[in-house]
């Protein structure tokens, strides 16, 4: 069953699930979850979750999330109220939502701690990951990295790959390496396979860096991605790069 109730704020949704979720109460729950998100654009919502009944129960939540995925990626921040350790942990450690979505679970005893958190200023959203490099040649699209990309980067990407597969028909990278920020390049390359729509649009890749592990990993990228060239070069062959790329 779930409920709906209001709190202090008009841009917070409150709902409670007790047992089974029922039609008619994820019903009232999407249609409050689309009307709070017409109103106020983004916002922040609060879930009492007193008993799930079991995993079924969160794979329908789960299914209706990605059924109305336009209105979840609205909601910037999401208390969760729960005394269950698998869903606590599973909300600790899993980004089940949405990537840029702030997840915090909080036992049932603490609502208004949970509360206090929700209203909160959102946290200053860090500089984009990856920048645009300006290269001579307009065929190819110039990139470098600059810390841990974030959904916005990967956005950003897709759309500069499919503004280059309209005009060219596949891409053609120069991608700069100049600081993962402790994550390694086979997760950056897992995740760039993974996020973007037009991957199959790549052609080539020229990875530019000085990292002493860069070479190797791209050796085992390229072997795992047939009908895709990749090629790792020094900060100091960029013009070598640029021509392979050609």
């Amino acid at each position: 069953m779930i409920s709906i109730f209001p709190l202090s704020e008009p841009y917070m949704l409150g709902f409670t699930i007790d047992g089974q979720i029922d039609e008619e109460g994820m019903q009232r729950f999407l249609l409050a979850l689309e009307a709070k998100v017409s109103t106020h654009g983004r916002i922040r919502m609060l879930g009492n979750i007193k008993n799930l009944g079991g995993w079924d129960n969160f794979k329908t939540l789960w299914a209706q999330r990605k059924f109305k995925q336009e209105y979840w990626d609205k909601v910037e921040k999401y208390a969760i109220l729960t005394d269950s350790s698998w869903l606590s942990t599973l909300t600790g450690s899993v980004d089940w939502f949405a990537s840029d979505m702030l997840i915090k679970s909080f036992p049932l005893s603490a609502g208004e701690e949970a509360h206090k958190w929700l209203g909160e200023p959102m946290p200053e959203a860090p500089p984009p990951a990856l920048r645009q490099v300006e290269l001579a040649n307009s065929r190819l699209l110039g990139l470098a990295v600059v810390g841990q990309m974030t959904s916005a980067d990967y956005e950003l990407l897709d759309n500069l790959i499919d503004e280059q597969q309209r005009e060219y028909g596949k891409a053609r990278i120069f991608l700069e390496i100049v600081d993962l920020q402790g994550i390694s390049f086979k997760a950056l390359w897992d995740d760039l396979r993974t996020t973007i729509k037009h991957y199959r649009h790549i052609e080539r890749i020229a990875i530019i860096g000085d990292q002493g592990w860069l070479k190797a990993s791209i050796k085992v990228s390229d072997l795992l991605t047939p009908g895709l060239d990749m090629a790792a070069f020094g900060t100091t062959d960029r013009n070598r790069a640029i021509a392979w790329l050609e």
